[in-house]
């Protein structure tokens, strides 16, 4: 860019881009391409004459791919770009690693694919039902009884005494009493 810019550009004034294209290839075919570039040894325009570059058309797309870490939130969600994409329950607490291409994510859990996602704006949550699957009840039907699998946390707490209120402002009234 440097050679270009104080070759090929410096004092010209340019006032489209037509004009500037053609400009510069002029300037490439009479002046760039005919010195003995230093570190080939060759003239530009001999060395693309021998060479056999493959036509762009015919390539393949380029391949962008970013991998990045997150840690699953308790909400099942994992924040890419400012957007939060949702992953089976399961992995609640656990490190993924993000594999970011051109137009979505893959999220895998050493080495299993465990979601896909297509991108979404900044700020977006973007969740699929299946990752939350047996989460909810639905349809009102009666609990089984045993605690959510999901929930790392959940420890055996036992049964909760239920108490009547009444019970509890007798002794809060009594502690205000004794601290008068």
């Amino acid at each position: 860019m440097k050679y270009v810019k104080r070759n090929a550009l410096a004092g010209r004034r340019l006032t489209t881009w037509e004009d500037l294209n053609h400009w510069l290839e002029r300037w490439s075919l009479e002046v760039a391409d005919r010195p003995i570039h230093g570190t080939t040894h060759e003239r530009p325009a001999d060395r693309f004459a021998r060479e056999q570059l493959t036509p762009l058309g015919t390539r393949p797309a380029y391949r962008y791919e970013r991998v990045q870490t997150r840690r699953v939130a308790n909400d099942a969600l994992v924040t890419i770009g400012a957007a939060r994409y949702s992953v089976p329950v399961a992995y609640v607490g656990q490190t993924v690693s993000v594999q970011e291409g051109t137009s979505r994510y893959e999220i895998f859990h050493r080495a299993r694919l465990i979601a896909r996602h297509e991108k979404a704006a900044r700020h977006s949550v973007v969740m699929d039902p299946v990752h939350y699957a047996g989460l909810l009840r639905t349809g009102g039907k009666p609990s089984s009884g045993a605690p959510p699998h999901f929930d790392p946390y959940f420890g055996g707490l036992g049964e909760v005494m239920v108490r009547d209120l009444k019970l509890y402002e007798a002794i809060s009234q009594s502690e205000e009493g004794e601290a008068r």
